[in-house]
């Protein structure tokens, strides 16, 4: 259990520190944005945009009230690394996982052709656990530097 607080802490920590927060009142203007690779019916990947809110609570009393999204579910957190000449080739997410972009740049092509490109601050959430899955490299010349947070397995 410990595990999974520490690990809902890291994903706070890093949504706040993302360049993909939207500026406004944390009681409702304020929202994150990230990047999801999802699968259709047939296992081809594709992207799509989510956003989230959030909402002004006392997340942390005594401190006063701050935006806080709804929280997930979370089972492990992994920094990763591949140097500037990675390329990952076609594979499908070993874990449904949120990958929060800490250094460098890394571009990933799903099956529609669409090819997107994601730097420091950047959030991507890989669903795409089976099947073809999506094409990663890094295109950045120094290393990319990656915090993982894997998720619960669903039924």
């Amino acid at each position: 259990m410990k595990e999974i607080y520490i690990a809902l802490l890291a994903v706070i920590a890093i949504l706040f520190m993302s360049t993909n927060i939207m500026a406004g009142d944390p009681s409702g203007d304020a929202s994150v944005i990230y990047t999801r690779v999802l699968m259709d019916h047939k296992g081809h990947t594709y992207f799509a945009d989510t956003e989230v809110n959030f909402e002004l609570k006392d997340f942390a009393p005594p401190a006063g009230p701050v935006g806080v999204a709804a929280m997930q579910a979370a089972k492990t957190v992994v920094f990763t690394t591949a140097d500037g000449d990675w390329h990952g080739d076609w594979h499908p997410a070993p874990h449904k996982q949120f990958v929060f972009m800490l250094e460098g740049a890394i571009e990933i092509e799903v099956a529609d052709g669409e090819i997107r490109r994601f730097s420091i601050g950047d959030i991507i959430l890989l669903e795409d656990v089976s099947g073809k899955g999506h094409d990663t490299r890094v295109v950045s010349e120094e290393p990319a530097l990656f915090a993982i947070v894997v998720l619960p397995e669903t039924p």
